[in-house]
């Protein structure tokens, strides 16, 4: 029992540390609301399953009659408002009213429509069907659990991409004239990937709805302990120097700027860093003496580019030569891409498409069709 009141007392820091999110001023209010939205979901989680153990526990029919099994649509809330999150603490587009949002709500319908069924039914089928799931799990709970276990690990990992693309151009993020560390937030989604994976076997294994809600909890309470040691003393202070954010200066004259420019570009002709796939503004930084804030701001306001489009376009030129130079027809795509500094295949042909609307191996196809036909001329 004491377990129970530790998870009820979760709940109610979960709450606190939403109601802190919601009303603390911050330079990206937008994250700050989806993470407090996230630990609203995390608190009534942890209450609901704390009053379905209690119920079933002390053989409370009178309440377990109200119960409704809506713990998996709690769950099922978490991975999108965690990616949501994710996306807005990395200054990425996240519009809520449209139809592509519609689309994170497919994975609760399931769980939706068990609750219109289970809604319809008698008072004592709920309550025995509740029993009964809490010590030996239903079909319909094994499959609401299978998709929630997917689709949680569909967003966690989609969500540590994102962070871990962000962090090798910079593990800062800027906004309105400050700026986030995001190692946290790669620590905490890996973290939980491997909750999830070391919890998955055991929860299907035993499969009943006391281990699911034991599993749920305990991660939920590792979610907190990590929380509170790692982001609950700087958590909501986001312009202080103790949240590794701080008020940046970024006045460069023109002699300073062209200085700069001159340097870099130099390195990147002479030097070719962008041919290594982890290249960072980190390390460009650093290999050209540019401070990492100043070059920022350089490659934005003198170049008008982002760091990420600036290294592609270097990239992209290096593969187009590579694709015109006939000495090097023989060499196929992928290790073109990976010479240019590009990651995958995929990476490249998706860049190089949204460039030149030509896929690299068209390119090349097209390009020898020409000159072949110049030749004839």
């Amino acid at each position: 029992m004491e377990i129970n009141y530790f998870n009820l007392s979760t709940s109610l820091l979960f709450l606190l540390l939403a109601l802190i999110l919601f009303i603390k001023r911050a330079p990206n209010k937008k994250a700050n609301s989806f993470l407090g939205v996230l630990f609203v979901l995390i608190a009534f989680y942890s209450e609901l399953v704390y009053l379905h153990f209690d119920f079933v526990q002390t053989n409370n029919i009178s309440y377990l009659s109200y119960y409704f099994p809506l713990d998996a649509l709690l769950m099922m809330l978490m991975g999108p408002c965690l990616y949501f999150y994710v996306l807005s603490l990395l200054n990425r587009p996240v519009k809520l009213i449209h139809w592509s949002t519609l689309l994170h709500l497919i994975p609760l319908l399931p769980c939706l429509i068990f609750n219109l069924i289970f809604s319809l039914r008698p008072v004592a089928d709920r309550v025995n069907w509740l029993i009964h799931d809490f010590y030996s799990s239903s079909i319909e709970m094994t499959i609401i659990n299978a998709v929630l276990y997917l689709q949680i690990i569909f967003y966690l990992i989609i969500s540590y991409l994102s962070v871990r693309n962000q962090k090798r151009v910079s593990v800062y993020i800027e906004k309105n004239g400050f700026r986030t560390n995001i190692t946290w937030v790669r620590l905490f989604l890996l973290v939980n990937i491997i909750v999830i994976l070391i919890s998955l076997p055991v929860c299907f294994l035993i499969n009943n709805e006391r281990t699911n809600i034991f599993i749920g909890q305990t991660a939920m309470n590792i979610d907190f302990i990590f929380l509170f040691f790692m982001i609950a003393p700087r958590i909501g202070s986001m312009d202080t120097e103790k949240m590794e954010e701080k008020k940046i200066s970024y006045q460069m004259n023109e002699t300073q700027a062209a200085s700069y420019w001159k340097t870099l570009t130099v390195c990147m002709d002479t030097c070719k860093p962008y041919r290594d796939e982890s290249c960072s503004i980190r390390s460009l930084a650093e290999q050209t003496n540019i401070p990492e804030h100043q070059l920022s701001k350089l490659l934005n306001a003198h170049g008008g580019i982002s760091f990420a489009d600036f290294i592609s376009d270097y990239r992209l030129k290096e593969a187009v030569i590579y694709l015109e130079d006939s000495s090097k027809q023989r060499k196929n795509i992928d290790t073109i891409a990976l010479e240019c500094g590009f990651g995958s295949r995929s990476s490249f042909y998706r860049a190089f498409d949204k460039v030149n609307s030509i896929s690299p191996a068209a390119y090349r196809k097209q390009y020898i069709s020409n000159q072949n036909a110049l030749e004839v001329q």
